[in-house]
């Protein structure tokens, strides 16, 4: 297993990260078979294990297989990272006891402001910093950190707006034009990164074909080559996996261990393939951002991807839920569409915008009307 420093703390962290979403059950009697997959990777190498109070019953799974790891965390050092939505020290400190209480922890290494989607989401949660301070004053929290779905620029104003120690946010081959400017700026400001969605939700292995440009080797399938594609970016701490099994866990430990520097010409030729791949995908660069209605183009159009890659416009509906906060009932947001043609003048694809907007908001109305 390979480590590196998270940010300024002191801590290094293994290159794979465990994420705690993709339990296969979450029935009480299954427990200790999602419990299993966490010590198996915890025995590879892996020291960094992330959940959250809204991923099922995952805190009470981690709390299984930490009754076993905590007897040999002195010899074996590992981290443990959970979030919270609370807005206000009341709803942290409660989020945050419950987690304690069922991983059977004393404190949380890493603790999140969870779940920003907006600059806006931010200034409302603030308030809540104080309460993260307080906590780690008492040693409940170690590091504060935050989550955020938010772009490249804006992750870049939230970093310079508090000093979290470290920042999670979604970063994979799909959409790194997204977060760019994010991680330049949280390594500039020697904050750790850890990235979600390193196989973009799933969707790269789904399409090996479409994805084939990341394999640099013919020795490596495509999951570990979208890994070591992630690893290789020395602003990146942790790269983090949902796993299910015991599989996952060595495909991504496969991938660690046959790991070798990219040359700085297969990087570059790695992302300008990208446009090539996609072929009438939005590859992210956010020209088309200038919308006079302030719509957010790039947002929808980066929701657009996912339902042209499953062939399921419902997908671009869960992704703009999800990621970017916007609801099925926001359709008001793409009627102050003029269709002027603006977006579609600055894209680099020449892709057929102002259609594919009109297709996700008729996706959204359907949702709207299905709920």
């Amino acid at each position: 297993m390979l480590y590196k420093p998270y940010g300024a703390t002191g801590i290094d962290l293994s290159v794979i990260g465990f994420g705690g979403m993709r339990f296969r059950s979450h029935d009480p009697k299954d427990w200790d078979a999602g419990a299993a997959v966490m010590k198996a990777a915890y025995d590879a190498g892996i020291n960094y294990f992330d959940t959250a109070p809204g991923y099922g019953k995952s805190e009470a799974i981690f709390g299984v297989a930490l009754q076993d790891m905590l007897k040999t965390r002195a010899e074996r050092p590992f981290y443990v990272s959970s979030k919270t939505f609370g807005a206000d020290e009341d709803a942290v400190r409660r989020d945050l006891e419950q987690s304690l209480e069922r991983m059977g922890l004393d404190a949380i290494d890493f603790y999140h402001m969870w779940c920003l989607i907006t600059p806006e989401s931010y200034a409302q949660r603030k308030r809540a910093l104080k309460a993260f301070e307080k906590v780690k004053e008492e040693g409940l929290v170690r590091h504060i950190c935050v989550s955020t779905h938010m772009t490249g620029a804006d992750i870049g104003d939230l970093l310079r707006d508090y000093p979290f120690d470290g920042v999670l946010l979604g970063y994979s081959i799909m959409n790194f034009a997204y977060r760019e400017a994010g991680i330049q700026a949280a390594a500039d400001l020697q904050r750790g990164v850890v990235c979600m969605n390193p196989l973009g939700g799933g969707l790269i292995p789904q399409h090996p074909e479409r994805f084939a440009f990341v394999r640099t080797r013919d020795d490596l399938t495509l999951v570990e080559s979208a890994l070591q594609f992630l690893v290789n970016d020395p602003r990146i701490t942790v790269s983090l996996v949902g796993f299910s099994t015991e599989a996952q866990v060595n495909e991504a430990i496969h991938a660690v261990d046959t790991f070798e520097p990219l040359a700085p010409q297969t990087i570059e030729t790695v992302r300008n393939s990208l446009s090539d791949a996609f072929n009438a995908m939005c590859t992210g660069c956010r020209y088309c951002d200038d919308c006079p209605e302030g719509i957010p183009v790039p947002r929808l159009m980066e929701a657009y991807n996912h339902a042209l890659l499953s062939g399921n416009p419902n997908d671009a509906v869960k992704r703009l839920k999800m990621h970017w906060g916007i609801k099925p009932s926001d359709t008001a947001l793409l009627e102050q569409c003029l269709e002027c043609g603006r977006c579609e003048a600055a894209c680099t694809q020449k892709l057929p915008i102002v259609e594919r907007l009109k297709a996700v908001k008729t996706a959204m109305q359907k949702a709207q009307t299905a709920a």
